[in-house]
């Protein structure tokens, strides 16, 4: 099971619709809980957490790892959009393997089509190898990212 772990802020919007896409997730028994990490949220924001059943909690990526109740930790932010088929791709690989992976977003269409854009992209690691590592997602996708597997 995974901990989904979202740094927010002030993005009620989004998030609603990254929480909806999680539902079948947590249906499925992938995700376990869901974490929105935010230094300073307005009350939308907390009134969403709230209404969905996700933990809000006032602090940083690595205080939400340090919470976390999952074997994984999958790192996303409130705009993340997944591919189809995302949930049996992260749960095959949570379930097999011990790198971390880097999980795509899906492909664009226009000007970038056939392009991959790892900037947006997901971070999947195991909660043990993440320790107190510090860093917004763009750091910790540099660090973790290196050998990473790419899913999606």
């Amino acid at each position: 099971m995974i901990t989904v772990i979202v740094p927010a802020h002030d993005s009620a919007e989004a998030l609603a619709g990254l929480l909806a896409a999680l539902v079948p997730a947590a249906v499925d028994g992938l995700v376990r809980e869901v974490i929105v990490a935010d230094g300073d949220s307005d009350a939308a924001t907390a009134a969403l957490c709230e209404d969905a059943g996700a933990t809000l909690l006032r602090g940083s990526i690595a205080a939400a790892a340090a919470i976390a109740k999952g074997n994984w930790l999958l790192i996303v932010t409130p705009d993340m959009r997944f591919p189809s088929r995302w949930i049996e791709i992260v749960a095959d690989h949570s379930s097999r393997a011990t790198r971390p992976a880097l999980v795509l977003p899906p492909l664009k269409s226009g000007w970038f089509a056939g392009r991959r854009q790892t900037g947006s992209a997901g971070l999947l690691v195991r909660t043990r190898d993440f320790g107190g590592t510090q860093g917004d997602l763009k750091v910790l996708r540099g660090q973790f990212g290196r050998g990473a597997v790419r899913l999606g």
